[in-house]
């Protein structure tokens, strides 16, 4: 009898440990999940800049043909200047917008990159301290005392600290679009009103 007492108490902690390794093993599956899902979003960035990049190099070569030909239908070199300074006012703004769609695409990537970890690691943190909490369970003596305890401040910290960094990243992407487009639209504004002085 005390044989069978001992069989069911070795198949259940059997039971019990192959459902720890389902639990571990479902956990690094959410992590390689995020992975590959954040990775997916990085090489749909490459994917735009490139795009935008060789948009951009049609661009210049059929303006720098458009520019040639108009340079040889100049009637005399006093019409120059103020064709020059046009096309660099002109050049400026198309420079500005190309940065500023390659800021766009980086800031929407990281933006995504973002939420996707926020979402991601609030999940898993949930997951894992579920676990830590089922394992202290099983310890003899369990939660009781300084371990509960210890595992109560230890995730009060780890929440906190995210949250701190949480907050943090959010006004950082706030802070850096407000100046990229703050400086963007004051650098056309002083093109502007330098070709209409001439």
């Amino acid at each position: 009898m005390i044989d069978g007492i001992w069989m069911e108490i070795r198949d259940i902690r059997a039971l019990y440990m192959q459902s720890q390794l389902s639990r571990v093993s479902a956990l690094n599956k959410s992590g390689l999940d995020a992975w590959l899902d954040a990775a997916q979003l990085m090489a749909e960035a490459a994917e735009k800049i490139g795009r935008l990049q060789l948009e951009t190099f049609k661009s210049l070569l059929r303006e720098s043909a458009e520019r040639g030909r108009s340079l040889s239908e100049l009637k005399g070199l006093a019409e120059l200047p103020a064709r020059a300074g046009g096309e660099a006012v002109a050049n400026a703004e198309k420079v500005l917008g190309y940065t500023r769609n390659l800021y766009d695409t980086a800031r929407t990537t990281g933006v995504q990159l973002f939420e996707l970890t926020q979402a991601r690691s609030g999940q898993l943190r949930e997951d894992w301290f579920s676990a830590l909490d089922d394992l202290t369970d099983a310890v003899p003596g369990g939660k009781t005392g300084g371990t509960k305890a210890a595992l109560d401040s230890t995730r009060t910290t780890v929440e906190a600290v995210i949250e701190g960094l949480t907050r943090t990243a959010k006004q950082s992407i706030e802070l850096s679009d407000a100046v990229v487009k703050t400086t963007s639209d004051s650098a056309v504004q002083a093109f502007r009103s330098l070709a209409t002085r001439g």
